[in-house]
């Protein structure tokens, strides 16, 4: 367990070499990534390494820097970035720096390359466009570990699943072993460097757009605006800024204002920035949201939606059973559930096949034999007060009611009677049929508090609690034997 000062000298150093704010609840996530590099330094505890990390080892301190740092990402993360990009920003470039042709992209927090490489993507289907321009795409992290991985383009089957469309993986992937490789031509199209958002900018040079996500989240509220203010510096009047979901500029700096009708994506709060035509990206946006909400993936986005973002509506068809449904007796009903198929009947379903043989029925399911019917199918009532006519054989008295052969009477349940030879008549769980051997039956309906006449049946009924004692547990009378 880490100590309230090694936390405190540990928080304020990460903080000052990263710009990441660590609260006191997060002392489980700060044990939890220094174990690790305790135990790859043959260390006993995080005591020893917290000593070495004050004693001034400077290796050991990047590593706990490293450590961190979070480096979570993928392809197309939230699509709309993406979208405005391709609709809005991409376009306005073309026209603005068409005398120029250069355009220069900074991704300020690359991660393991996942985000640079989908503008690459999109800027390799706008090449005819583009032909003769020279585009920079620049990844900085903190990170080295992570950088190294960025530019090998390694990706695992996880990894490629996560947002990256399927025609995208086929176009620009390479299957090594059980990894995916993003292709050269790709991979080229992006320059990495080891770089600290601390640090000064001004050595990275110009840039027409930003994207700086789910960075600012991590610092206060004076870094934050110390990062804005220093990105602002290195971009043209018409530049583009990208911040995440979670992210703003409002209230932390005046340097931006958010693009009308748009989030996350900024512009420079100067008079020289220009009024952008949104047509293109609101058409493709209310396209998308026509097909998510019919459950279709096509038209609208470019880009479909990560697999986990997708709605699924309508993504199976059926029709489900209502409740109060008229049924069929000797019919079996399929019920299918909205996104599924099922052939199980819901409540207040239909009724099921006539059964041979007194096959026990039971609530909920569909079967071949003597399957129960719900509310809404038809035949006759057996309801309490009416009185009943005892069917032959081994079964006993109900009260107010009586049973048949073949499948199990309930008070105001439904269906016809049926006749055979001599069942079981050992007592029962409460609902299920006898075993005759010829007699038929239907389900029925479950009972409601009311008046009418039982059912006349033949032997091999089910009995139930009254009055009449169970012959099969208790022998025959004194008098009778």
């Amino acid at each position: 367990m880490m100590k309230p000062e090694d936390f405190d000298f540990v928080s304020r150093l990460i903080k000052s070499k990263s710009g990441l704010v660590l609260s006191e609840d997060k002392t489980y996530l700060l044990e939890s990534r220094l174990m690790p590099i305790a135990r790859k330094r043959g260390m006993k505890d995080l005591g020893e390494l917290i000593g070495a990390m004050r004693g001034g080892d400077r290796q050991l301190v990047e590593d706990v820097v490293d450590a961190m740092t979070t480096n979570e990402s993928f392809f197309f993360r939230d699509t709309k970035p993406f979208d405005q990009f391709r609709h809005v920003v991409l376009p306005h470039m073309i026209k603005a720096r068409a005398s120029k042709r250069h355009l220069r992209i900074w991704c300020a927090a690359a991660s393991s390359g996942q985000e640079p490489y989908s503008l690459a993507m999109i800027l390799d289907e706008f090449k005819s466009q583009l032909s003769g321009w020279r585009v920079e795409i620049i990844g900085t992290d903190i990170s080295r570990e992570i950088l190294t991985k960025a530019r090998a383009g390694m990706y695992s089957q996880f990894e490629v699943q996560r947002g990256l469309p399927i025609n995208l993986l086929v176009k620009y992937f390479q299957k090594k072993e059980d990894q995916w490789q993003i292709s050269a031509d790709i991979r080229s199209k992006v320059q990495y460097k080891e770089f600290n958002l601390l640090e000064d900018f001004r050595p990275l040079g110009q840039f027409d757009i930003v994207y700086c996500r789910n960075v600012l989240i991590y610092f206060d509220q004076p870094t934050k605006s110390d990062v804005l203010a220093r990105v602002s510096a290195l971009m043209p009047d018409d530049g583009f800024l990208f911040l995440g979901g979670a992210e703003t500029v409002l209230g932390i700096s005046d340097k931006f204002k958010p693009l009308a009708r748009q989030r996350g994506i900024y512009q420079l709060n100067r008079p020289g920035a220009p009024e952008v035509d949104l047509t293109a990206l609101e058409k493709a946006q209310a396209g998308g949201t026509a097909a998510a909400s019919s459950g279709a993936a096509t038209g609208g986005l470019t880009f479909q939606k990560p697999k986990h973002m997708q709605t699924a509506a309508g993504a199976a068809t059926g029709t489900a059973a209502r409740p109060a449904a008229p049924g069929t007796a000797g019919a079996t009903t399929t019920t299918t559930r909205p996104t599924t198929s099922s052939t199980t009947a819901r409540p207040f379903g239909t009724a099921g096949t006539t059964g041979t043989a007194g096959t026990t029925a039971r609530p909920t399911t569909t079967g071949t034999t003597g399957t129960t019917a719900r509310p809404g199918t038809t035949g006759t009532t057996t309801r309490p007060s009416g009185t009943g006519t005892t069917g032959t054989g081994s079964s006993f008295s109900k009260p107010s009611g009586s049973t048949g052969t073949g499948s199990t009477a309930r008070p105001g349940s439904t269906g016809t009677s049926g006749t055979g030879s001599t069942g079981s008549t050992y007592r029962r769980p409460l609902g299920t049929a006898g075993t005759g051997t010829t007699g038929t039956g239907a389900g029925g309906t479950p009972p409601r508090p009311s008046s009418g006449t039982g059912n006349t049946g033949g032997a091999g009924g089910t009995a139930r609690p009254s009055s009449t004692y169970d012959r099969s547990r208790f022998g025959k009378p004194d008098d009778k034997k």
